[in-house]
C-alpha cells in the first residue's frame, strides 16, 4: 500500500506540474477535486449512482391490479409485490438462460443485473413471448428481451443477444443520468422510478409533477414499481453484482 502511495504520488506531481503549464490554476483545482472524489469512491467501496445495492430496500406497490388481471386467472386476495415475485419466478428458468450475460453487462456497465432481469421479465417474460423474429407478439415495433423501441433506436445484436442486453441496459443508465439532471432533489429511489417510467414511455411523458403517481402514464400502471418488485426477487437469486 505505502509503495502504491509513493508511485501515485510521484505521477501526480508530474502530472499537476504538467498540467498547470496548460490550464489556468482554477480548472486544474476542480479536476484535482474531482479525481480525489473519484479515488475516494473507489477506495471505500462507495457504489455508483446505477448499482443500487439498497434494491432490497426500496418502497414498491408491485404489480397493479391490470397486471393481475392480465397474469391470474385465479384472484386470491395477493398483494401486488406477491404478483410480481410470482410472475419473476415463473420467468426465472427462462431467465437463466441469460444470466451468465446479464451479470457479465451489470459488471461492465455497473448496473444492478437483477434491475436487468427484471426489465426483461416485466417487457418479455424472458423471451416468452417474443415472436420468432425477435419482435413483441403484442407490439411489433419493440425488439428483443428488452423490447427496445425500433423507430427511436438503431438495434443492436440479435433478441437474445449480450449486445442486446447491453444496449437496453445503456438506454436505462442514460435515463438515470437524464433524471438526475431533471430531479437533482429527488432521493436516489424516485430518480430510478422516473427512468424506468421513462424506459417505457419516453422522457417527455413521465408525470415529473407527479411524484407519487409515476406509473399513471404506464401501460399497466406499475411500471416502476413491477420492475423493482421483480429485482428484488432476482437478487435473491443471484443476479447481483
Amino acid at each position: 500500500m505505502e509503495e502504491y502511495g509513493k508511485t501515485a504520488g510521484a505521477v501526480d506531481l508530474q502530472s499537476s506540474s504538467m498540467i498547470q503549464t496548460i490550464l489556468p490554476p482554477f480548472i486544474v483545482g476542480v479536476l484535482v477535486g474531482f479525481l480525489i472524489d473519484k479515488l475516494k469512491g473507489f477506495l471505500s467501496g462507495n457504489e455508483t449512482p446505477t448499482e443500487y445495492r439498497n434494491l432490497s430496500q426500496m418502497t414498491t406497490t408491485g404489480a397493479s391490479k391490470i397486471t393481475k388481471e392480465k397474469n391470474i386467472s385465479n384472484k386470491n386476495g395477493m398483494t401486488g409485490v406477491e404478483v410480481s415475485k410470482m410472475l419473476a419466478q415463473q420467468d426465472l428458468e427462462l431467465m437463466s438462460k441469460y444470466k451468465k450475460d446479464i451479470k457479465s453487462v451489470g459488471k461492465a456497465l455497473r448496473l444492478h443485473p437483477a434491475l436487468i432481469a427484471a426489465i426483461i421479465s416485466k417487457q418479455s417474460r424472458a423471451g416468452g413471448t417474443l415472436d420468432c423474429k425477435g419482435y413483441g407478439k403484442l407490439d411489433s415495433v419493440c425488439f428483443g428481451l428488452m423490447q427496445i423501441h425500433k423507430d427511436y433506436h438503431e438495434l443492436k445484436g440479435t433478441a437474445f443477444s449480450r449486445e442486446h442486453i447491453d444496449q437496453g441496459s445503456t438506454c436505462l443508465i442514460h435515463l438515470i443520468k437524464d433524471m438526475k439532471i431533471q430531479k437533482p432533489d429527488w432521493s436516489e429511489e424516485m430518480q430510478l422510478k422516473g427512468a424506468l417510467v421513462a424506459y417505457m414511455t419516453g422522457l417527455d411523458r413521465v408525470p415529473l409533477d407527479q411524484p407519487d403517481h409515476l406509473d399513471s402514464e404506464t401501460r399497466t400502471k406499475d411500471f416502476s414499481n413491477d420492475i423493482i418488485a421483480r429485482a428484488q426477487f432476482f437478487e435473491q437469486k443471484g443476479y447481483k453484482l
